[in-house]
């Protein structure tokens, strides 16, 4: 069993209500960008995380997670893609895509639900 956990900048939320298809993740037009002081927030806080980099590209990061070989993270200009498998590694990037939607300018999507994680 593994499962998938996305987070978006909450724009992309918002396009999402107003032009939600079955492709909209597909069409990057529909993602918005990070910032990259956006994107340096998010590399920096999987690293505090225990995140380690595996590959870098010119615009994606990968990241093996030190505790659970299981768990996997990309981070691209429009989207932080979390990966696991296990209870253990779902339950760490469930947590862990929650806890980045703090700061209001990120929010969780989860593609197996097909919903959106309401801000708390």
């Amino acid at each position: 069993m593994s499962n998938n956990i996305q987070l978006h900048r909450k724009e992309t939320k918002d396009k999402f209500d107003t032009y939600a298809t079955d492709d909209f993740f597909e069409n990057e037009e529909n993602l918005e960008k990070f910032s990259q002081e956006q994107k340096q927030q998010l590399f920096d806080r999987l690293v505090r995380y225990g995140y380690a980099v595996e590959t870098e590209k010119e615009n994606e990061t990968t990241f093996g997670f030190k505790n659970d070989k299981t768990v996997r993270a990309l981070l691209t200009e429009n989207g932080l893609y979390l990966t696991a498998s296990g209870v253990d590694g779902i339950f760490e990037i469930n947590m862990t895509a929650s806890e980045f939607t703090d700061t209001g300018e990120f929010l969780k999507y989860d593609p197996q639900d097909a919903e959106w994680e309401e801000p708390m």
